[in-house]
């Protein structure tokens, strides 16, 4: 049985997480707002930075955090109607986000280097390509009804895409994350 103090400082240390990863989950929304075209890509894939944010917190909390804030910047972006993809394009960057997020952090987390942090962040692009390429040919393209003939091109197409989105985040986490680590400890 916990002893009042050790109650009061698992409450205090919870709500400190999720104050924290509610202020991620915000700032991501934000930035999903800065959203463009990258070049060489079909208009309807659009790139927006809010995976640096909710990876950074998954690396400094860990994977659960970084998680939460995934899908509470989905949820939240979703409700507030700017996602013109509807309800399918904020599933499937749902499925984007917590494939890259998750085994990044989850790496991260138990190797704790910069070299633990290039592998993990090389495990992140190359699970979330990896998901989207499997979910993009069985789930999401088949509901936005592409034809048959028209999946593996497409998915082709959305893995190149991924894969750079994925550099670019990693990229950014990189030389972001010492800077801002202490803010989420």
């Amino acid at each position: 049985m916990k002893t009042a103090t050790e109650a009061t400082t698992a409450t205090v240390l919870e709500t400190r997480t999720l104050t924290r990863v509610g202020m991620l989950a915000g700032v991501a929304f934000m930035l999903m707002y800065l959203e463009f075209n990258l070049p060489g890509f079909p208009t309807w894939l659009q790139y927006d930075p809010s995976e640096v944010i909710t990876l950074i917190g998954g690396f400094a909390m860990g994977p659960v955090a970084g998680a939460l804030a995934v899908v509470t910047k989905s949820a939240i972006f979703f409700l507030s109607g700017k996602d013109e993809a509807g309800w399918i394009g904020t599933l499937a960057a749902l499925f984007t986000g917590l494939s890259y997020v998750v085994s990044a952090s989850l790496v991260y987390r138990y190797w704790r280097t910069m070299l633990g942090a290039i592998v993990a962040l090389a495990v992140g692009i190359v699970a979330s390509a990896a998901v989207m390429a499997v979910a993009n040919y069985f789930f999401f393209l088949p509901l936005w009804g592409v034809p048959t003939e028209a999946l593996l091109p497409t998915v082709k197409i959305t893995t190149s895409f991924n894969l750079i989105k994925g550099v670019v985040n990693s990229l950014l986490v990189f030389l972001l994350y010492k800077k801002v680590r202490v803010i989420l400890q």
